[in-house]
């Protein structure tokens, strides 16, 4: 399939095949590019969340340190016991009133409560009294009998919302109250920073349900609607990618703090388009454009440098082989291997155009020389014709008169035959139609004579071209039954004729020549065997590769068939 590919196509096969490791490079580097980005990405964003998560569990961390350090005061513990005087009531109260003291943005209240989850001592002297057995951090503390925190809720002490954060108080292993205090909201809130500008992610903090709780209310409007994110707490789902309420997709990873019921969600927004794509698969974009201008610039440079010359050179070579005369001479210049193949070209054409010259002076010396011959034998044998007839002159038997004019049609029949070869261009081939109708006419103006009838000629021949070799054993052929036929008599024949036709049946030529003629001194008769006119015939033929049969016409006169296959070459030349 190459080797019919032009030189362009293959050079620019050749060029594709070699860059495509370049190409296939430029493409694996791309790939890894946006990998390593989507990478990158997804680490920003998981970085955002647990710094946010880090700090959030730092501040739990140190409220439960604080927790620890209250819950094992004895003032503390005993004011849960229900038999607690008003003397423990209040110390406890005075002491959580002074610790709450040392951080007034960090915690909104602190209090103890019995078994049954009502408050008995509280930094808010409000909140003795209130039950807060519905509350989900003390079932969690009862439930398990460890550190919980708790979800946002309004905190029914002081006005600001909180995450509550309790322990459990242990007596025996039993359970007998419950130490908790609550930890603000805004603290939370504050500790929610934005990543940086750049990365473009946000912060949230969000409760089991999917309700913000912290965080800029531009972060807020980020998240999806809180069913979705509720369902992928439940599904445990750390990785999703969701609509934001703003309607732009983003990528989200959602990080618990510890056991809590408290989650940090971390938004990026993803970015499709042209954009990512220019970032993702720039660097292979631009590989291909430079191997398409590679390409574009060896097919143009081939056509510039080689196809154009080599196609200049090709017509002036058709040019120089249909004989025109012209040079070689290139509209721009080329380059030194083509320059070498058109001298090369130029100097062939000259070497071409010498050889014809000395080709068309020899044929035209030996056209000269053919017809010139031609025509000096054609001239002898009208000397010997008109020799014949001057002798003929002379003699007083008409049998022997008319043997001289069947020698003088003989030697006729050759002139006419060398004149045909003289006037064609072509010097092998006579036109066998016009040559017997020229061989009858000289024949019949010969043998006129006004005291006979004479019959009408139809001849009927093929156009075609045929050798000396077969004209003239056919033009003898006529010549002697034509000669036959205006010997015998016509005088009580209602319309005498001599019929002559050729016919070429599937490459092999029949000869017929008869006529109507009422009898005489014809030198073909069917009843005689011997006699030259009837040997010539038979002769002829066989020197054809056919044969001849002669028989007589009813109703008066002769008919000869001769049939022989019509040479190869000949019909080719035909």
């Amino acid at each position: 399939m190459l080797a019919g590919w032009s030189l362009r196509t293959r050079l620019v096969v050749v060029v594709t095949i070699a860059l495509l490791p370049v190409l296939a490079l430029a493409a694996w580097y791309s790939v890894r590019e946006q990998r390593a980005g989507q990478v990158r990405h997804a680490e920003a964003v998981v970085a955002a969340a647990e710094l946010v998560v880090a700090r959030h569990r730092e501040l739990i961390e140190a409220s439960r340190r604080l927790l620890v350090a209250m819950c094992e005061e004895d003032t503390v513990r005993q004011s849960a016991n229900p038999d607690a005087s008003a003397t423990d009531i209040n110390r406890c109260e005075a002491y959580l009133g002074q610790v709450l003291q040392k951080f007034p943005n960090e915690y909104s209240s602190a209090f103890v409560t019995d078994a049954a989850g009502t408050a008995r001592c509280s930094s808010a002297p409000t909140a003795v009294g209130m039950g807060f057995s519905d509350r989900e951090v003390f079932r969690l503390v009862r439930e398990s009998g460890k550190f919980a925190v708790g979800a946002q809720l309004a905190s029914r002490v002081t006005p600001a919302a909180v995450i509550p954060i309790a322990l459990p108080i242990l007596q025996g292993g039993e359970f007998r109250g419950m130490c908790a205090v609550g930890i603000s909201l805004r603290s939370f809130a504050d500790l929610v920073t934005p990543a940086s500008a750049a990365d473009r992610i946000a912060v949230s903090l969000v409760d089991r349900r999917g309700i913000s709780l912290a965080g800029s209310a531009e972060a807020a409007r980020i998240l999806p609607v809180a069913v979705r994110l509720a369902a992928a707490i439940v599904g445990g789902q750390k990785a999703f990618r969701e609509y934001g309420q703003d309607g732009q997709l983003y990528e989200f990873r959602l990080l618990p703090l510890a056991d809590t019921s408290i989650f940090v969600v971390a938004a990026a927004p993803v970015v499709e388009g042209l954009p990512t794509l220019l970032a993702d698969w720039g660097g292979f974009i631009l590989v291909v454009l430079a191997l398409a201008a590679a390409l574009a610039a060896v097919w143009l440079g081939a056509d510039r440098w080689c196809v154009r010359p080599l196609r200049y050179i090709r017509d002036f070579a058709d040019r120089v082989a249909r004989g025109d005369d012209m040079k070689l001479e290139p509209r721009h210049l080329w380059g030194p291997e083509l320059s070498s193949v058109g001298e090369g070209v130029r100097a062939m054409a000259a070497a071409i155009a010498s050889r014809e010259a000395e080709l068309r002076a020899g044929l035209e010396q030996r056209d000269h020389m053919l017809r010139e011959i031609h025509h000096r034998v054609k001239n002898n044998l009208q000397m010997i014709s008109s020799l014949l007839n001057l002798q003929a002159g002379e003699i007083r038997s008409p049998r022997i008169r008319r043997f001289f004019g069947d020698a003088q049609n003989r030697v006729l029949t050759l002139s006419i035959l060398h004149r045909h070869l003289y006037e064609r261009s072509s010097w092998a081939l006579v036109d066998f139609q016009q040559f017997i109708s020229d061989l009858v006419r000289q024949i019949s103006v010969g043998r006129r004579n006004p005291d006979r009838p004479q019959p009408r000629y139809q001849i009927r021949a093929p156009i075609m071209a045929v050798g000396p070799d077969i004209a003239i054993p056919i033009g003898l052929i006529v010549t002697e039954a034509v000669s036959s036929a205006l010997n015998r008599s016509f005088e009580n024949v209602t319309a005498p004729e001599i019929r002559i036709e050729a016919a070429d049946k599937a490459g092999t030529v029949e000869l017929t020549i008869e006529d109507n003629g009422a009898g005489g001194a014809g030198l073909l008769r069917a009843d005689v065997r011997g006699g030259f006119g009837l040997t010539l015939i038979r002769g002829l033929a066989m020197q054809l590769g056919g044969e001849a049969q002669i028989s007589a016409r009813e109703g008066g006169g002769m008919r000869v068939a001769v049939t022989f296959p019509m040479p190869q070459d000949q019909e080719a030349d035909a």
